[in-house]
């Protein structure tokens, strides 16, 4: 097989990894808390994270600078945000969960230009209108259908949060790896995670869990991170981070096209119509203002693996 082949089926191999996972878990969360779900995730992932790391031949360390850095992208990146996203996905579908979490890299432009750290071309804020005119559309803004749910709503908190985290994480990838960053911050969300999940889990009849949930808890664990986490690193080194984040946006079309079959999901025209709309600002966000901030997001987070 030609390499470039190969190397665009394992990008592709990634991104239906992370649209499978928001299928299951919407799945798993209908048959058990979303947060004992996610926190037994995390309990089982974090050290398979720090394992990752040992494999990679490196070691993990933090610097006492970091310290508050390190706090934010461990809430922004795994604990307030899994409390919006996993409750977010149990109360809208995976469709919409899925395309409302692929705004975070337009929430993270306008953070970054707020900010001043970046100047953000007007391409980008085309795109980025385009794109919010589409989820207008998506939830029914013009059509007399207006389904805008609370699950709708946490996913585009989730979405925020995540901006933060994109914004946060790149100040601190000269000092840390990536692999590095990901464990110390994961660690961090799992002991946020405790209080909503410990809780959650001391309610769960687990004589009542039956393999079914058992197997997505076990995807959910291993494929979003730490079995596509190397693929997509070696994608981005490979093929470099612009091109390899096209990618990304197959994510929410992924989505949509697995929850027909698993979940027999079914979709109107208006969110169709908006859908295309949104992932067509998305595209021309990325195609009309090239900025590092594009390879940041690209190579060092994983804005689909949920």
């Amino acid at each position: 097989m030609p390499r470039r082949l190969l190397l665009y089926l394992s990008l592709f191999y990634v991104v239906l990894a992370w649209a499978l996972n928001t299928v299951l878990a919407k799945q798993a969360v209908a048959q058990i808390n979303p947060l004992a779900f996610t926190f037994l995730r995390f309990l089982a992932m974090t050290p398979l994270a720090f394992l990752l790391v040992r494999v990679a031949g490196q070691r993990v360390h933090a610097y006492r600078r970091d310290i508050a850095a390190l706090i934010v992208c461990g809430a922004c990146g795994y604990g307030v945000y899994q409390y919006f996203w996993i409750v977010g996905l149990k109360n809208t579908t995976p469709f919409a969960s899925a395309l409302l979490a692929a705004t975070s890299p337009i929430l993270t432009l306008a953070i970054v230009a707020v900010l001043g750290h970046e100047r953000v071309r007007s391409g980008r804020w085309l795109g980025a209108g385009i794109a919010l005119f589409g989820i207008a559309i998506f939830e029914g803004a013009f059509s007399g259908a207006t389904s805008f749910r609370i699950g709708d709503v946490l996913t585009l908190g989730a979405s925020v949060v995540f901006a933060v985290y994109n914004v946060v994480s790149a100040r601190l990838l000269d000092r840390y790896t990536p692999l590095e960053l990901l464990a110390v911050t994961m660690a961090i969300g799992t002991v946020m995670l405790a209080p909503g999940g410990i809780p959650a889990l001391a309610h769960t009849d687990f004589a009542a869990i039956t393999w079914d949930v058992w197997w997505r808890l076990i995807y959910a664990t291993l494929f979003p991170i730490l079995l596509t986490y190397p693929v997509w690193s070696y994608g981005i080194s490979t093929l470099g981070a612009g091109p390899a984040s096209v990618f990304s946006f197959l994510v929410p079309v992924l989505t949509g096209i697995l929850s027909v079959p698993i979940v027999h999901a079914s979709f109107t025209r208006y969110e169709l119509t908006g859908a295309a709309i949104c992932l067509a600002g998305m595209i021309v966000s990325y195609a009309l203002g090239r900025i590092s901030l594009t390879a940041i997001w690209a190579q060092r987070t994983l804005p689909f693996e949920r």
